[in-house]
């Protein structure tokens, strides 16, 4: 455990990693929506590195795959684009009932141009990860196969109907339904 000293007191108090992160969080969402994107970009590199394996990291790694589509945007370098895919799926492995996460991760696959091979990769992968399904739907839906999104996403729904996400992806099929 991580000791702070408080020499005027001479108190030592101990680190609390997961509040430090947080702040550490928050400081780069001010900086995010200032539009200071390498400052945010610092703040949450030390969030995640401070508090690497808890579940609210998912919540940095999404940031910081914000932040770096923010750059994208500005000059369309699709590297820039795959370092916040790889950010999301970092957000995905550490909480994957967010489907924030997965709206992202397939932002970053269509800013690079690989929704179709993502896809078909993915779809080769379903049965190790059934989650698959949703990102897999999601292309879909982004390339306006609204029908193969609806099967998709309503397979995923039929084989895994007590999961949190579920909820969510239900949501989705109602408003791409034409019923």
């Amino acid at each position: 455990m991580l000791f702070t000293i408080n020499c005027a007191y001479g108190e030592i108090t101990p680190i609390d990693a997961q509040r430090n992160a947080k702040e550490h969080n928050n400081q780069g969402t001010i900086y995010l929506r200032e539009g200071d994107y390498l400052a945010a970009i610092k703040e949450f590199k030390i969030a995640i590195g401070i508090n690497p394996n808890a579940q609210s990291t998912s919540v940095y790694y999404n940031n910081l795959g914000r932040t770096y589509m923010k750059i994208y945007e500005y000059n369309k370098n699709r590297l820039i684009a795959k370092w916040a895919q790889d950010c999301f799926e970092h957000a995905i492995l550490g909480d994957c009932m967010n489907m924030v996460y997965y709206n992202n991760l397939v932002e970053s696959y269509a800013a690079q141009g690989i929704l179709d091979s993502r896809a078909q990769y993915l779809l080769k992968r379903v049965e190790k990860n059934p989650y698959n399904k949703i990102i897999v739907g999601l292309i879909y839906l982004r390339q306006n196969k609204i029908g193969a999104a609806v099967t998709m996403l309503d397979d995923f729904c039929t084989n895994n109907p007590d999961l949190i996400i579920t909820n969510d992806v239900k949501k989705i099929i109602k408003a791409n339904s034409f019923i």
